[in-house]
């Protein structure tokens, strides 16, 4: 049996989280020029010329052009022969990805993470470290949503002691060991999400978050086929949401929506779905931190919420968290005095 979304309507409030799940797409969107300093975010159909793996491969007289990553690194983990190039590939990569800076005007990332409140989750695939270095120049502002890493990430560290996470570079708040570096899951059929504690920790987070969410967006992931555990877990998880026929799933994709929809078509629910080509496009930018909220009120109290869309001109990072603010500040107000949302237009002229 079904149930409906935890709406607090004295507050104006839903208490369901917004899950969102990035993929390569979505820090491709957040550095389409590249890096601070030029330098390309690789895709799995680009990552050996980009990251420079030529070279290393042609020593142990690998054959490479033409061949995308995802398919070079199957074949030489199922060959057995090549355990040392594999390290060394390994290393090339986790070097450059660490070398990557997010550009410094104000990215999809950033309005990624003052769109959303501390109760959302942010689940992300992708190794490189935009989306940490996004959230490190903007924790300041706080209420920022949890972030997850289901594949590891250059920019995240660990303390297996005591169970806890931080930067790369850092030392661990409780003991002070420097943080070791998290594992990076490569693109191999079988990844086998429990072997490693904390990639095991970070989806067991998204699993709960996925069984109580109120909007689904999937931002620039495709689904690949070496995905397909990653896939089944998704599924299992949404489809453990008592209110996922009533819930709202939106798609971020560059592509036609009649490529987009058949990965995606186990999780939706009759007509509960909207395809866009971009992060401006979604619920999150349209009612940035009030989505859940704004989604509930019209498709369930027939009282639709005016849009207030956050603009996505801003060319200083500062200007768009002083537009974020006066949110934020609505919802101390809330929390310290009972005040109920407003769901009216940001007052804050740009």
């Amino acid at each position: 049996m079904g149930r409906l979304p935890r709406l607090d309507l004295k507050l104006r409030a839903n208490l369901d989280p917004h899950v969102v799940i990035v993929g390569a797409g979505a820090s491709r969107a957040a550095a389409p020029l590249g890096d601070r300093f030029g330098r390309s975010l690789p895709l799995m159909a680009d990552l050996v010329d980009t990251v420079g793996l030529g070279p290393l491969l042609d020593s142990e007289g690998i054959k490479w052009v033409d061949c995308d990553f995802e398919t070079l690194f199957q074949d030489l983990t199922k060959s057995g022969a090549h355990t040392a190039l594999i390290r060394s590939i390994e290393s090339a990569i986790t070097a450059y990805f660490q070398s990557l800076l997010i550009p410094e005007k104000p990215t999809v990332y950033d309005y990624l993470l003052l769109g959303l409140r501390e109760k959302d989750v942010i689940a992300t695939f992708n190794w490189d470290p935009f989306l940490v270095q996004a959230y490190k120049r903007n924790v300041h502002v706080k209420r920022l949503p949890q972030i997850v890493f289901l594949h590891g990430n250059v920019a995240i560290a660990i303390c297996v002691s005591c169970r806890a996470k931080g930067f790369y570079g850092n030392t661990c708040t409780r003991c002070s060991r420097p943080l070791a570096p998290t594992t990076l899951l490569y693109p191999v059929g079988n990844k086998n999400y429990t072997s490693d504690p904390f990639i095991a920790g970070e989806w067991e987070i998204l699993r709960n978050a996925l069984k109580e969410a109120y909007l689904l967006t999937i931002f620039g992931y495709r689904a690949p086929s070496s995905d397909a555990e990653a896939i089944e877990l998704l599924r299992s998880g949404w489809e453990q949401n008592g209110a996922h026929e009533l819930a709202e799933i939106e798609i971020v994709d560059i592509r036609p929506e009649e490529n987009v929809l058949p990965s995606w078509e186990p999780f939706i629910t009759s007509h509960h779905y909207g395809v866009a080509e971009s992060l401006f496009q979604t619920l999150m930018c349209r009612y940035p931190r009030r989505s859940c909220e704004a989604f509930a009120f019209a498709s369930l109290q027939q009282e639709p919420w005016r849009t207030n869309a956050i603009p996505s001109t801003f060319e200083s990072l500062g200007a768009l968290q002083i537009w974020v603010s006066s949110l934020l500040m609505e919802e101390e107000v809330q929390e310290k005095e009972g005040k109920p949302f407003s769901g009216l237009p940001n007052n804050i002229v740009v």
